[in-house]
């Protein structure tokens, strides 16, 4: 099997606390595709607390945080839905990204990529920083 090969869509900065819950990266993205994304850096996930887009494992999961499986801190995705809403599994494709990750989009999936920190969402207001991201897709 011949590996992808891999074209880049965008490369910025993904801020720890966005104006809504997430960042807006891509108008639109529409499956059969793989979309790869890679991030590096340290963000604040609570004043003077940091940790990379793997997040903190210490922290634990937490079940009202936007993505309950992946550890606060960590960089999470969305294909699909707003800037301000907590994610809707029958409205948006949701995955976590960390610092690595490659998703198979399907053909029913389609909508706008948004990006952002997991946490809750009363505590957004204490994040600070940002991460630098690289998006590709491979069709």
């Amino acid at each position: 099997m011949t590996p992808p090969e891999w074209k880049i869509l965008i490369k910025m900065d993904v801020l720890a606390k966005p104006e809504g819950l997430w960042t807006k990266v891509c108008d639109y993205i529409e499956g059969s595709m793989k979309l790869k994304v890679e991030a590096h850096g340290t963000w604040d996930y609570s004043i003077g607390k940091n940790c990379s887009p793997d997040g903190k494992r210490a922290e634990g999961l937490l079940v009202e945080s936007l993505v309950p499986s992946a550890p606060v801190g960590a960089l999470i995705g969305k294909i699909g839905g707003g800037t301000a809403e907590k994610p809707d599994p029958a409205k948006s494709f949701v995955f976590v990204v960390g610092s690595y990750c490659v998703v198979n989009i399907d053909t029913n999936t389609k909508g706008a990529l948004f990006l952002t920190m997991n946490d809750l969402v009363k505590r957004f207001d204490e994040h600070g920083g940002k991460v630098t991201v690289e998006v590709y897709e491979a069709r």
